[in-house]
């Protein structure tokens, strides 16, 4: 259910969003949330040298069916997630611009849950695998800071699962809704000494308010905590079986105006989809010790397997990836202050066995990506008012794909080894208890995803030729921000950066088709601010604001491929697929206690605000959305009834009932740029939560 939708309505409501504003959590400030993305160790938001915000629990359950992140994201000023609506293609994420080019999975950002990652060494990756249910918190890192993480990784995006409760926990939840949406999610939790374990199993069952996009599919989540005096050990197991995902594909804007809810009638009749079944089996282990500081170990394996029908094509994809990490963490002091010093190694290695063919088997593709990185951390503290980190990651990156095309007998193919560094320098200067001044510079790296390698451009031709592309350079981008962290006695907070980028040799389309994509390089630059705030204004009402503008250029002329034609795109156009603005603003009124007592219900209601900006859809700006002007309803209402405590929760999206782009296709061969957002959608969520 995407909270991003399109209208037309006058831009004048974005004056009135700023009286409005979100949720803010009971309790602490967001700001004094305890994060573990800027740093890899534990510390406060508010002291973090970079923009890192914090999505609670509380804000999670609250904001949809937990369906996917897009629900809950919302509030983050930075980060771009488009809900498709579309469960064969999953989410659109893109952090300050980074990853727009994607026209399905994530590029450009990290993606990791409890620690392991959830992108490919090569930077690909999916959200499918977050289960909302069971999310505690999000973190959501952008700027220099991110780099550490290695290639990739021009944004963090982490998620963390619920450790397991103190005592024998039961939790039942679901929400219905139109068309024919059902969510359900059984949870149990519990722990017996040192050890402890949750276990999530849910449901999805969803027919599409659009033609053909029926999706079923079943998650578990589980984790096993083992904990001692000092040392705590997460074993995680998670699967999602997706067995049913049709795809009614991107509209062009005739289509879109006329009859947006139809499916492609070409890619229907084709039985374009996509079903699959992944897992992920890890471990994470922290030993704290007296002499050597705080160690740190990860190691999973995950599996993928793809079954994914394309317009005169099938692509069927056998995945096994794996990985290990160490990372030490110690206090020391350095040239008379204190300090802290951090060092890791990690590696990853995926294996894809990839066959495509319609309506048998033609090619046969072995796919080989391997990622190492080494980095550093130091971060001193020179006074109780001064601190600066400094970080050095290196990084190699291998790619490699073999052909064994089984009709002619070619077994060509080609690899490419890529290497770069990213450093960076912070400074947090404390004003005072309550405000931080901050700023950051750094370098980061990224390679072309092995999807983004296997064909090369023929002028002339709609689709790409099957070959692996070498001339494809790693970006290299400059970043840098500075900022203003605030917070107030009443529990309130607000914060504000700037910041810009120079990346040369971005990776961007050349030819986008249905199958046979073509990448190329070319010198882009972003500069935006970035604003967000919450505040209590008595009577049990709670306001925030979380607004960002972003300019991203091409810094230099490019041609891109449309169809059988070379379109000319001069330097100074906008790079497509990112909003140049976005505004959200929500304004709750809760009772005063969190929790329900007998015979008082604990309630709240949150009328919310979106208004995203126009977005080009094409390298030429020939082409772009509207305004999206959007409001949403959701009210909730806690009970002790059964022995436990019940939670009902009503919906109603897009209240005004108007046509939005949700997502769009950057530079489509066929100009199939938009995929509408849902029209008017009434949720009825029920949720048992019972501790025996």
């Amino acid at each position: 259910m995407s909270k991003l939708k399109l209208t037309k309505r006058n831009s004048a409501l974005l004056a009135a969003s700023f009286l409005l504003v979100p949720f803010a959590s009971h309790g602490q400030s967001m700001l004094d949330e305890v994060v573990v993305s800027a740093s890899r160790s534990e510390q406060k938001a508010f002291d973090a040298h970079g923009s890192i915000d914090v999505v609670s629990r509380q804000t999670i359950e609250q904001s949809g069916p937990q369906i996917n992140l897009s629900e809950a994201l919302g509030m983050a000023p930075g980060i771009f997630v488009a809900n498709r609506n579309n469960l064969a293609q999953d989410l659109q994420v893109s952090i300050r611009g980074y990853g727009a080019r994607a026209p399905f999975g994530v590029r450009g950002v990290r993606l990791m849950v409890d620690g392991l990652p959830q992108s490919l060494p090569d930077g690909q990756g999916q959200t499918s695998q977050f289960a909302a249910t069971s999310t505690s918190r999000i973190e959501v890192l952008k700027g220099p800071v991110a780099s550490l993480y290695g290639n990739a990784s021009g944004g963090v995006l982490q998620a963390f699962t619920r450790d397991p409760s103190e005592d024998p926990e039961l939790l039942l939840s679901g929400f219905t809704g139109s068309d024919n949406l059902y969510r359900s999610s059984f949870q149990y939790s519990d722990t017996r000494g040192d050890y402890g374990f949750v276990v999530d199993y849910g449901l999805l069952s969803y027919d599409g308010f659009r033609e053909y996009s029926e999706a079923k599919r079943s998650h578990l989540n589980s984790k096993l905590v083992v904990k001692g005096e000092d040392r705590k050990t997460n074993f995680i197991f998670n699967v999602l079986d997706q067995t049913k995902g049709e795809d009614p594909g991107s509209r062009t804007l005739t289509e879109f105006r006329t009859a947006p809810y139809r499916a492609n009638a070409f890619g229907k009749a084709q039985g374009v989809g996509k079903t699959y079944r992944q897992s992920i089996v890890g471990a994470v282990h922290e030993q704290r010790t007296s002499s050597a500081g705080t160690w740190q170990a990860r190691a999973y394996v995950a599996t993928r397997d793809l079954d994914n029908p394309i317009p005169n094509n099938k692509i069927l994809i056998d995945r096994v990836q794996w990985g290990l990490g160490l990372q030490n963490q110690q206090s020391s002091n350095f040239a008379g202050s204190a300090a802290r010093l951090s060092l890791g190694l990690e590696f990853d290695h995926v294996s894809d066995d990839r066959q495509t063919g319609k309506p048998v088997i033609s090619n046969r593709r072995d796919n080989v990506s391997t990622a190492y990185g080494l980095w550093g951390q130091m971060e001193l503290f020179p006074s109780d008012s001064l601190s600066v980190s400094a970080g050095l990651r290196l990084s190699s990156v291998y790619l490699m794909a073999t052909d064994n095309e089984l009709v002619s007998g070619d077994t060509s193919g080609g690899s490419r080894r890529y290497s770069g560094n990213a450093v960076y320098l912070g400074m947090t200067r404390h004003l005072s208890d309550a405000t931080n001044l901050y700023a950051t510079v750094g370098s980061s790296f990224e390679t072309p995803t092995l999807n983004e390698t296997l064909y090369v451009f023929v002028p002339g031709q709609a689709q790409g030729d099957a070959r692996f592309n070498t001339n494809i350079n790693p970006a290299k981008s400059i970043q840098w921000e500075a900022g203003l962290k605030h917070r107030t006695v009443a529990q309130g907070y607000a914060q504000f950066a700037v910041f810009g980028a120079q990346t040369q040799d971005d990776i961007v389309p050349q030819l986008l088709s249905t199958s046979n994509s073509v990448w190329q390089n070319a010198d882009t630059r972003r500069i935006g601010l970035e604003l967000s705030a919450r505040q209590p204004l008595g009577l049990g009402l709670r306001a925030g604001l979380s607004a960002q503008w972003i300019k991203a250029e091409y810094d230099q002329a490019l041609s891109v491929s449309r169809g059988t034609s070379l379109i000319n795109v001069a330097s100074g156009n906008r790079i497509p697929g990112i909003p140049r603005d976005r505004i959200q603003a929500e304004l709750t009124w809760a009772t005063k206690a969190n929790k329900p007592s007998a015979g008082q219900p604990s309630r709240y209601a949150t009328l919310e605000f979106v208004s995203l900006g126009a977005m080009d859809v094409n390298s030429d700006n020939s082409q772009a959305t509207d305004r999206a002007n959007v409001w949403n309803l959701r009210i909730g209402s806690r009970y002790l009834a059964l022995g436990g405590e019940v939670l009902v929760q009503l919906a109603v999206e897009n209240m005004t009932d108007k046509l939005y782009a949700g997502s769009v296709i950057v530079d489509q061969a066929f100009e199939r740029y938009y995929e509408p957002g849902a029209p008017r959608q009434y949720l009825l969520g029920l949720q048992y939560r019972r501790t025996m």
